[in-house]
């Protein structure tokens, strides 16, 4: 599983963000009975699904007793888009990906799915929910950007921003090229060339951020004034997770 914990990390004023309170993840449609008893075990109550509707009928959440909440919060179609991408790279339209495309497609993402991105914060910033737990699909592009916001907002150092980010690549991404190596190669498909899209690349949240650092001002400028979230929510969030 690419599952973890996002507290622990240093923060503002010499703080940290706490731990056991929210959790990332990619898909729970794979989790055995083993792991739904260890994320009982943190009482996990709230699960924020960033999946489509199709995304989750077809691979559908195996939730456990702690649950109490199930909020999707849909952005995009994984799935959809990977089938999409497998078709343009097989037709020949597509073939390469840069590390700078993948994190144009977070700063659409951010565009275009402002709305879930606000309700997403507005509710890891409420107590009542917690422990809560966050998780697309493959849990490094949509719960990526989510988890980094977070972060963000709490006064993380942008390096363990983007370390958190990268840990994708050992707990899921590896592993999950292997796999998909024969598959793609046979099809004609260069892995290496389109390795970015099916990684989590340092440089593409990298770009992403900068970008909302130069173009708004930073993530607190954006979160307020573009997800239009209210400040106090902001500072619930940090009156909660930071200790």
């Amino acid at each position: 599983m690419n599952c973890r914990d996002i507290g622990g990390y240093p923060a503002a004023d010499g703080r940290y963000v706490r731990a056991n309170a929210i959790f990332r993840s990619d898909g729970l449609s794979q989790l055995t009975d083993d792991d739904q008893d260890e994320l009982a075990a943190y009482g996990i109550r709230t699960v924020i699904d960033f999946r489509t509707s199709a995304e989750a009928s077809r691979d559908v959440s195996r939730l456990w007793s702690t649950v109490t909440t199930h909020a999707p919060l849909p952005i995009g179609d994984e799935i959809a888009q990977q089938q999409e991408f497998v078709d343009r790279i097989r037709s020949g339209e597509i073939t390469s990906v840069t590390i700078d495309d993948v994190g144009d497609s977070y700063i659409e993402m951010l565009s275009e799915s402002g709305n879930q991105f606000a309700n997403f914060l507005e509710l890891a910033a409420d107590l009542d929910c917690w422990p809560l737990l966050f998780h697309c699909t493959a849990g490094k592009d949509r719960t990526g950007i989510a988890a980094a916001l977070i972060l963000e907002l709490c006064g993380v150092e942008r390096g363990l921003v983007l370390d958190d980010y990268e840990l994708t690549n050992t707990l899921r991404s590896e592993r999950r090229i292997e796999q998909l190596r024969p598959i793609l190669e046979a099809a004609g498909v260069d892995v290496e060339a389109i390795w970015p899209a099916l990684s989590a690349p340092r440089g593409a949240m990298t770009r992403a951020l900068d970008y909302i650092d130069t173009t708004h001002g930073g993530v607190e400028e954006f979160v307020l004034n573009d997800l239009r979230i209210d400040p106090d929510n902001v500072t619930l969030l940090r009156l909660n997770l930071l200790v």
